[in-house]
């Protein structure tokens, strides 16, 4: 009987390192597998987002999520679906659900998605501030539900400045921007349990961020995709 105890404890203490280099093995894959893992990144948006501003050739580099892409490095893929003139509002034509972007999106399985609308809904013609809160909770509600559960992060616009003749581009409002838009994205991402980006305060005062006013140049995007890159770290930690 003891030396079937010895024995037997002989194979326990042979088995002991055996299991713990066996879990090592297995963790140590877990570890390179995430240290290999691309993130997907999704910028939803109107012509902000897009890139227009700079140069049709350089569009592709300068756009703030290209300038953003650079910043967070190899192991992100950030993807640019800004779409200009588009509305979150429902509106024929103008609707960004209109374009097909957001399914798209959706079948993708996105780790991180950030949304920007809300300069072209400002219009006097078009602005709704109850249609335009129901709506963006609406679109989390949808985003929210994707298996990969992304970290959204939902983005005030940037403040927008008048031309030399006095007036902004494309009808686009300031004050709704500033005093509605604004106050409406913060309660929206507090309610949906979301990031919320505040680029009106860090371009407000700042003209020279801008080609025609509303939509930034070089200088701009860099200001938006630095922002935006450290409210992702920040996230990430």
């Amino acid at each position: 009987m003891d030396r079937k105890r010895r024995f037997g404890g002989k194979r326990y203490l042979l088995a002991v390192p055996l299991i713990f280099f066996l879990l090592l093995g297995d963790t140590q894959a877990i570890m390179q597998k995430e240290n290999t893992r691309i993130y997907k990144v999704f910028c939803i948006g109107d012509s902000i987002t897009y890139g227009k501003g700079v140069p049709k050739e350089r569009r592709e580099e300068e756009c703030y999520p290209a300038v953003l892409g650079k910043l967070l490095g190899r192991r992100y893929e950030v993807m640019n679906y800004g779409a200009s003139g588009r509305t979150l509002l429902d509106i024929p034509g103008k609707s960004y659900r209109d374009t097909g972007y957001i399914e798209a999106v959706k079948g993708e399985l996105p780790d991180i998605v950030i949304i920007m609308l809300g300069s072209n809904d400002s219009r006097s013609d078009r602005w709704n501030a109850k249609k335009y809160k129901q709506a963006y909770l609406a679109l989390l509600k949808e985003l929210q539900m994707i298996e990969s559960s992304p970290a959204i992060f939902i983005m005030a616009p940037p403040e927008a400045f008048p031309r030399e003749n006095g007036e902004i581009i494309h009808g686009i409002r300031n004050e709704i921007i500033h005093n509605e838009i604004g106050r409406i994205v913060r309660e929206v991402a507090k309610e949906a349990g979301v990031g919320m980006i505040d680029l009106y305060a860090v371009t407000e005062n700042h003209p020279e961020y801008f080609f025609d006013g509303v939509h930034p140049n070089k200088e701009g995007y860099e200001v938006v995709a630095q922002t935006v890159y450290e409210h992702i770290v920040r996230k990430e930690l």
